[in-house]
């Protein structure tokens, strides 16, 4: 018995800490008030992104990476690169999907991970997280990031998303990290780095013709 209870603290132990230096927002206000204000002078954003999925099922994660594109205030690019050539386009209502060369162009509703991602996304990135509706938040913040903690209470949107984690960067209010949990198990982390603002000058990313 001895043995097991040691074995279950070394267990405990060596789990890692999600958030554990994340402590509770002290002034929500002021956190919306700068969002607002560094979004004001943000019309777009290119950086590299790396985007890991994780399946409870399987033994390893899979790895993506690519390049993100945001333009203000509804138009996203998600051009993969490694390990295959994938890319993803959200302009307005219409999402494109490039495959193998095959072009699929759809309404956006039709993916509903890819709206509500859309949705945070643009939330963040044109200052309006805190009129997201349909959902209930929780903040967090350390020395150097944000966090909010998003889950839905809408059960049609529970039925595919658990939940968001969305971190940002306290030196400029940019996503730096968004995690996707569609349950308790399985999530998907788009990491972004290398970001430049205000460097695309029109809408070629983002052609769904």
């Amino acid at each position: 018995m001895k043995h097991l209870y040691i074995y279950c603290l070394l267990i405990f132990t060596c789990l890692p800490q999600v958030n554990a230096q994340m402590k509770k927002m002290k002034d929500i206000d002021a956190f919306n008030k700068r969002i607002v204000q560094e979004a004001v002078s943000v019309k777009s954003i290119e950086s590299d992104f790396t985007q890991i999925k994780h399946l409870d099922l399987f033994n390893e994660d899979i790895t993506s990476k690519g390049k993100f594109y945001y333009k203000h205030s509804d138009k996203i690019s998600l051009d993969y690169n490694h390990p295959t050539k994938y890319l993803i386009v959200i302009n307005g209502e219409k999402l494109k999907i490039v495959s193998d060369g095959k072009k699929n162009v759809v309404n956006l509703k039709s993916n509903k991970v890819m709206t509500e991602m859309r949705a945070m996304l643009t939330a963040c990135m044109s200052g309006n997280i805190s009129r997201i509706s349909g959902y209930s938040m929780e903040y967090f913040e350390d020395a150097g990031s944000y966090l909010i903690k998003i889950k839905p209470t809408n059960k049609s949107i529970q039925a595919y998303i658990s939940g968001f984690d969305i971190y940002m960067d306290k030196k400029d209010m940019s996503v730096s990290k968004l995690r996707i949990s569609e349950n308790a198990t399985d999530y998907t982390d788009y990491l972004f780095q290398n970001k430049k603002f205000n460097t695309l000058t029109d809408d070629k990313k983002f052609s769904v013709n």
